[in-house]
C-alpha cells in the first residue's frame, strides 16, 4: 500500500458537456455523481483503510477546485465555447467536504487527507492541450490578484508539499491554488 495517494481522477460521461442548469437531466446528474464522487470516495475509504490496517501513516492528497468552494462565475466565459456545469461545482464541493470527513476520522491512525483546489490553469484539464481560450485566459486573470493563470508545476508544488513531512500537521485542509481567485 503506498503512503502517499493522489486522488485526482476526472471520470465523466459522454454528455459531461450537456450538465449546464439550462440542459442537464436528472439520469446524466446520477450518472456523473455516481462515476466522479463515488469514485474519489471508494479509492479514497480503500486506500485509508489499507494504510490503516497495515498500520502506515499516510497523506492522501484530493483535487477539488475553487468552484467546489464558489460559484462559477461566468462571466469569464462569456465569449467562448466554455459554459457553467452544474455537476461539476457539485462534485467538487462535495469532494472538499468528504476530504474533512475523512481527516476526523482517520487522523487517529496518522493518515492525513487534504484538498488542493485549483485555479484557472495554463493548459486543458484533461490534458487535450497546454493551452486555453485566449479570451477565457484574459477574462480569467483579470480577475485574479496575479493576474494570470496558474502552471501545472505550481499545482505540483503543492502536492509535493502535501506531501512531505513539512506538512505532518495538516489535515482537513482545504488549499487554495489560484492565484488569489478566492481572496476577492
Amino acid at each position: 500500500c503506498p503512503d502517499i495517494f493522489i486522488n485526482c481522477s476526472y471520470p465523466r460521461t459522454e454528455d459531461w458537456s450537456q450538465n449546464s442548469f439550462e440542459s442537464i437531466t436528472l439520469d446524466s446528474f446520477r450518472k456523473n455523481v455516481d462515476i466522479h464522487m463515488n469514485s474519489y470516495a471508494w479509492l479514497a475509504k480503500t486506500v485509508a483503510d489499507t494504510m490503516s490496517k497495515q498500520k502506515k501513516d499516510g497523506s492522501i492528497i484530493q483535487f477539488g477546485s475553487t468552484y467546489g468552494v464558489l460559484g462559477q462565475d461566468l462571466t469569464v466565459y462569456e465569449g467562448t465555447d466554455m459554459k457553467e456545469n452544474m455537476t461539476y461545482a457539485t462534485i467538487k464541493g462535495g469532494i472538499t467536504n468528504l476530504t474533512r470527513q475523512m481527516a476526523s476520522y482517520y487522523g487517529k491512525y496518522n493518515i492525513r487527507v487534504n484538498t488542493i483546489c485549483p485555479g484557472g490553469i495554463s493548459g486543458h484539464i484533461a490534458g487535450k492541450s497546454d493551452t486555453q481560450n485566449p479570451i477565457f485566459v484574459k477574462q480569467y486573470s483579470q480577475k485574479t490578484p496575479l493576474k494570470r493563470l496558474g502552471k501545472p508545476e505550481e499545482i505540483a508544488s503543492a502536492v509535493l508539499f502535501l506531501a512531505s513531512d513539512a506538512s505532518s500537521y495538516i489535515t482537513g485542509a482545504t488549499i487554495m491554488v489560484d492565484g488569489g481567485w478566492t481572496a476577492v
